[in-house]
């Protein structure tokens, strides 16, 4: 019997990301995610029950490792909001760039019930951390916003639509600067 070795199981979920982001989920076999990983078909079954438990695997440990970076970056009370807000932006830029495909699959969702509940449950949890610091800078008259849960919902979907869809020639250090423009800005012109 194999035993598992960890350098397998990533190339096993590098190819099933790749393949999941550009496939719709049906479409995908274990037979092709086995080919992709140059690994044979019974390999993939030493990390993973199905192609069900493979694709929830990949984005509840991707959404995972997300929520468990911004929470670090949000570990200074002390530091002014804007700061840390400016930090969590990076932090999902910085992994929605780094991991595309992963960021896709997480905000698609998951063919099951039960992954699809644990995905809503972690895409709460990033905007519960995200809205923490918002709501730390209204009580510090740092930020006003009247919603703060609502404005936590525009982060991840700013960047999600701009890497996902906007131009591919955008740095990292753009795209965080322009969202927080346009979050400390807003749109409308302001005259002198």
């Amino acid at each position: 019997m194999q035993r598992p070795d960890e350098k397998k199981r990533q190339g096993i979920v590098d190819a099933a990301l790749k393949l999941f982001a550009t496939r719709p989920f049906h479409e995908v076999r274990l037979e092709d995610v086995a080919a992709a990983a140059k690994v044979g078909k019974g390999t993939v079954y030493i990390y993973f029950k199905s192609k069900e438990d493979l694709y929830g695997s990949l984005i509840s440990e991707g959404f995972s490792k997300l929520v468990e970076d911004v929470r670090a970056q949000l570990a200074d009370e002390a530091e002014p909001a804007w700061d840390a807000l400016k930090k969590t932006v990076r932090e999902v830029v910085r992994f929605s760039v780094a991991h595309p495909h992963v960021y896709r699959l997480m905000r698609m969702g998951g063919p099951d019930e039960h992954r699809a509940a644990a995905l809503t449950t972690m895409r709460r949890e990033l905007g519960k951390q995200i809205e923490s610091v918002i709501r730390r800078g209204v009580r510090r008259g740092e930020m006003s916003d009247p919603h703060p849960e609502l404005t936590a919902q525009f982060v991840p979907a700013c960047v999600r639509a701009s890497t996902l869809y906007g131009p591919r020639d955008v740095s990292e250090d753009v795209l965080v600067n322009h969202v927080m423009r346009v979050l400390g800005q807003g749109l409308m012109r302001r005259d002198k």
